[in-house]
């Protein structure tokens, strides 16, 4: 896997964003509003936040994908592009 390179700004925003959702009315508003509350944790953005439901899952696809890799058949990859499209999905109610 690359080295990613993280600002402590990044990081803070990343530990800001954890606890948004982590709290569900804090995450409700930013499904609500996303604009407003990006703003108050100093990102400026206009997004459109999916939220993962108990029967909808909504995944990341990433923007790059290395084609290389892809065509060897290489099994740490897909493993890690599977990580990357569902390391982010938050379940309250799992589906039974």
């Amino acid at each position: 896997m690359n080295a990613i390179n993280t600002s402590k700004t990044e990081l803070e925003i990343g530990a800001k964003l954890g606890a948004i959702i982590q709290d569900a009315t804090a995450r409700d508003q930013l499904i609500e509003n996303p604009t407003e509350v990006l703003a108050e944790i100093g990102v400026q953005s206009n997004l459109t936040i999916l939220a993962d439901t108990a029967d909808t899952v909504h995944l990341v696809i990433p923007a790059e994908v290395d084609a290389a890799r892809v065509a060897a058949n290489d099994e740490s990859y897909f493993e890690e592009l599977g990580m990357l499209a569902l390391g982010n999905c938050f379940y309250e109610d799992l589906p039974e």
